[in-house]
């Protein structure tokens, strides 16, 4: 894809996910030892990336969730408040007094819970996730692209 300034010259390549793995590599890295190092644009990433490739059960269910209050956050930057209300939703239904920073202990909340609940809760999230997952997708690779942290 090129993107063309306002006079037509000067134009500029978009990089690709594949172009962006090294830096997607070193931002995870620095995500796992030390999160509070990353800028906030590579926190976007750190915390966007893994809902696209896994999507929102999987947040809950890996280490994701262990910053939901900044994955809130940054879905609300990238103008995603659709996505950031589902997350709120999940967490009032499941986690009203927070949501643990452990998967284990989120396990155990979500115990007290019957099955048929969870797994509707969980088919309903994942559903409506999964229709803009795609427009995520793109507003990442270009939130990516626009600040130059693929470099």
């Amino acid at each position: 894809m090129l993107d063309y300034n306002c006079s037509g010259l000067n134009k500029k390549e978009h990089m690709t996910r594949e172009q962006v793995q090294d830096a997607w590599e070193e931002i995870v890295d620095i995500g796992c030892s030390n999160y509070e190092k990353l800028t906030r644009e590579q926190r976007i990433w750190f915390n966007i990336e893994p809902l696209i490739t896994g999507g929102l059960w999987d947040h809950y269910m890996n280490s994701g969730a262990d910053k939901n209050t900044d994955t809130i956050e940054d879905l609300e930057y990238l103008n995603f408040n659709s996505v950031a209300k589902q997350l709120h939703k999940f967490n009032k239904t499941f986690f009203p007094n927070g949501v643990p920073e452990e998967p284990d202990a989120r396990q155990e909340q979500f115990d007290k819970f019957t099955e048929d609940k969870l797994e509707d809760c969980i088919e309903e999230m994942d559903e409506q996730f999964w229709k803009i997952s795609h427009d995520l997708e793109n507003a990442l690779l270009e939130h990516i692209n626009k600040t130059g942290i693929g470099k």
